[in-house]
């Protein structure tokens, strides 16, 4: 009797264990995807663009990626776009260095606009945040 008690213990131990792993699974994957999405995240950036008055118009998408934690980001030529080291934070309302704040998740955008105003090409480089839509960072040059 009490060996039978045991492995009915065990299996629904095992099963428990099984189910929250998958729970967690689900939950961790659900964290890693991006809440605004790709469409979304170059709307924000044409329009920061728009506002910064280049000169500049018709950007359209020339490349997109998501980057969970983007400490550092780099443009296609490899320059330094982005930084998010140095910068502390707010854990449960209490200002932290910098060591322990991660960077928040974002769409690094790369976008290019036709000749026009005197340039053959103007390239743009936008960061937004995955969670919010806000665009963190935003560089314009035309060459």
């Amino acid at each position: 009797m009490r060996l039978r008690v045991r492995g009915g213990l065990v299996v629904a131990g095992v099963v428990v264990l099984v189910v929250l792993t998958g729970i967690g699974g689900l939950l961790v994957m659900q964290a890693v995807r991006p809440r605004i999405s790709e469409e979304e995240a170059t709307a924000a950036a044409i329009s920061r663009i728009q506002q910064m008055n280049t000169g500049a118009s018709g950007f359209a998408l020339v490349s997109a990626r998501y980057d969970p934690s983007p400490d550092r980001i780099y443009d296609d030529q490899g320059r330094l776009i982005y930084s998010h080291s140095g910068w502390p934070c707010s854990i449960g309302g209490i200002r932290a260095p910098s060591f322990l704040c991660h960077a928040e998740p974002a769409w690094i955008l790369h976008l290019r606009a036709p000749a026009q105003g005197g340039y053959s090409v103007y390239e743009a480089y936008v960061t937004v945040n995955a969670t919010t839509g806000r665009v963190s960072s935003a560089s314009v040059a035309g060459s």
